[in-house]
């Protein structure tokens, strides 16, 4: 479009010094088309701008880290005058890597029409994505001018770690500790003071009332399964090795989700304070994973604190991948 441009203003100049050098009333006429008929196509597309609509598809809630994100841009024309073509710029952002620009163009939009353009786009580390566009237009017969169309538009996703089978050790340590801390059928619920990050769920309402004070519903901890993750701010800069973590953090909470039932606590810090989150079902694992892929600030967890305590005191996996069960490490091998 730029070289167009140029080549018209070219062409508008050595037609001006020819009406300059020769009086004839054929180049002035000539001279007014070359300026009247561009001007015209511009006024002409001007009022199409608001019978073409953009709408951004095929970008899912979630999607698996490593996969490609294929969204198709729905260009809906209502117009009845042609269009020379339209184009759109976007820009793709994902954590961990730079900003991705992308651009494309349809050329030759009829009346009435409907077209489409399709990106493939990257999603190599776990984290919220976004594309936006940032410039659509559409062009006028010549392609000499354009008309803004829509901008602003954003589509998010999240990326989520991938799902692999626990090693064969890890199983058998953890269905081991399972058998010891079973809880009986006749066993009864243990009740506590609410702390932040509980879910509203557990609250024991008719002892809230009583006790003026919140108090939930809990497994025994002697009883139950805790993982705590140990999830800091140094894995922020490192994209890959945070990939690891998340992807090993994930597999356990599923892993646990499948054979502890309403036994399973996965707590990790943010913001500086302990959340836990109770794993009643494998569904809960879902909500339980955007949580933990989208803390941007963990904080540090002080060694002195008794809930911190007795989360270390059972599974927790380290930033470097490791499970450890209390201050042993579970071989790998």
């Amino acid at each position: 479009m730029i070289r167009r441009k140029i080549l018209y203003l070219f062409i508008l100049a050595v037609w001006c010094w020819l009406v300059m050098l020769y009086n004839f009333q054929e180049l002035r006429f000539l001279l007014a088309i070359l300026l009247c008929v561009p001007l015209l196509c511009l006024i002409l597309v001007l009022p199409q701008r608001r019978k073409t609509e953009l709408e951004l598809k095929g970008i899912p809630e979630y999607v698996t880290r490593g996969e490609s994100i294929r969204l198709r841009a729905v260009v809906t024309y209502k117009g009845r005058l042609p269009l020379a073509g339209f184009r759109i710029k976007g820009i793709w952002r994902a954590w961990g890597v730079k900003a991705l620009r992308v651009e494309s163009m349809v050329r030759g939009l009829g009346g009435r029409s409907r077209r489409e353009i399709e990106f493939t786009l990257p999603a190599e580390h776990c984290g919220s994505a976004e594309f936006t566009v940032k410039k659509a237009v559409i062009y006028d017969c010549f392609r000499l001018f354009s008309v803004s169309v829509s901008s602003g538009k954003k589509e998010k996703v999240l990326v989520t770690p991938r799902l692999e089978p626990v090693p064969e050790h890890e199983v058998s340590v953890l269905l081991n500790l399972l058998r010891m801390r079973a809880v009986s059928d006749e066993g009864e619920p243990f009740v506590r003071e609410y702390r932040f990050g509980d879910s509203p769920r557990s609250i024991h309402w008719k002892l809230t009332a009583k006790e003026d004070e919140l108090q939930v519903r809990d497994i025994d901890p002697d009883r139950q399964i805790s993982l705590f993750l140990n999830l800091t701010d140094r894995l922020r800069e490192q994209p890959e090795q945070r990939d690891f973590f998340l992807d090993r953090a994930c597999s356990l909470m599923a892993f646990l989700a499948d054979v502890c039932k309403d036994q399973a606590v996965v707590c990790w810090m943010q913001d500086g304070i302990l959340h836990r989150n109770r794993i009643r079902e494998p569904e809960d694992i879902y909500p339980c994973i955007r949580k933990l892929i989208l803390v941007k600030r963990a904080g540090v967890a002080d060694p002195r604190d008794p809930a911190v305590q007795g989360m270390l005191a059972g599974c927790h996996l380290e930033e470097d991948g490791r499970l450890y069960l209390g201050e042993q490490c579970i071989d790998e091998e």
